[in-house]
Formats: C-alpha cells, structure tokens, sequence
C-alpha cells in the first residue's frame, strides 16, 4: 500500500504531465492511446456497443493506475531493504 506522501508525489507528477509541464516518453505515450481509445469509442458508438467502450476505458485506466502504484511501491520497498541492509552492516561493524 502506497504511503501518502507517496500518492501525493504521484498526484503531483499526474498534474505536472495533465498541464503539459512534463513532455517525457510515457505523457507522449499516453497521449496517443488516448486519441486511439477515442477514435474506438467513435466507432462502437456508431454500432451500438459504447457500453463495450466503457468497460474497456475502464479497464485501461484501472491498469495504468495499478502499473503506477506498484511500481512507486517496489521503488518504496526498495529504499527499505537498502535502508535495513545499510543498518545491519553498521551493527555489524559496530561490534
């Protein structure tokens, strides 16, 4: 689970990319699964199937903020285990 601080470092990035201060690889990215995403819910629209869309839109979003979390969150762990090991090692040493 994501810590608060964390989800506001994420928030933070989110809005930086949402109000084009950041124009890195993933916004780029984003940019253009989103104008192909809309371009499908043109289509299924057109034969009935937008409910089809929403469940996908839906799904994508979810999975993009999920990727988003547990990768900040292995980053998190990460820093932990670096932290107990750097403590472990001066326990060590200190005897």
């Amino acid at each position: 689970m994501l810590s608060e601080k964390s989800k506001e470092v994420i928030d933070f990035i989110e809005e930086c990319r949402a109000q084009k201060m950041i124009n890195d690889d993933l916004f780029q990215c984003s940019e253009k699964m989103y104008e192909s995403l809309y371009e499908v819910e043109k289509l299924l629209t057109n034969i009935g199937k937008r409910e089809l869309f929403l469940t996908l839109e839906e799904l994508i979003f979810e999975t993009i903020t999920l990727t988003k979390d547990t990768y900040f969150e292995y980053g998190e762990n990460f820093e932990s285990v670096q932290m107990n090991s750097v403590i472990n090692k001066v326990k060590k040493e200190a005897m």
